[in-house]
């Protein structure tokens, strides 16, 4: 499952819903406007990975390693549907990387 960080819109979670069921969004687990650390640690303690634009989590990353996995969006300022478009077309790469027991990192 994804844990999609406040960065990124809540319309996310049910735009993806068909190729990410289960997934969440910061706000709906009462994390919006938290510390970075506290949605590390959530991710963590749930087995979610992040999905963010954020590069603070690059460098939680680096510094802590994983679990949780972390999802980088590499796309700039975008509209919703570009970012869906986006994590659907990746669906086969997120989920083997899901699966990887030796990555921690994707970039997107």
């Amino acid at each position: 499952m994804l844990l999609i960080d406040e960065n990124l819109s809540p319309r996310l979670v049910a735009r993806t819903d068909s190729c990410f069921p289960g997934s969440l969004h910061v706000l709906h687990v009462g994390l919006d406007n938290s510390p970075d650390i506290a949605l590390w640690t959530f991710a963590k303690a749930h087995n979610l990975a992040i999905v963010t634009k954020d590069k603070d989590f690059l460098s939680m990353f680096e510094e802590l390693g994983y679990p949780p996995k972390l999802i980088y969006m590499t796309i700039g300022n975008a509209k919703v549907s570009v970012i869906e478009k986006a994590l659907v077309e990746s669906k086969p790469i997120i989920d083997n990387f899901l699966k990887d027991t030796t990555e921690g990192l994707l970039r997107l």
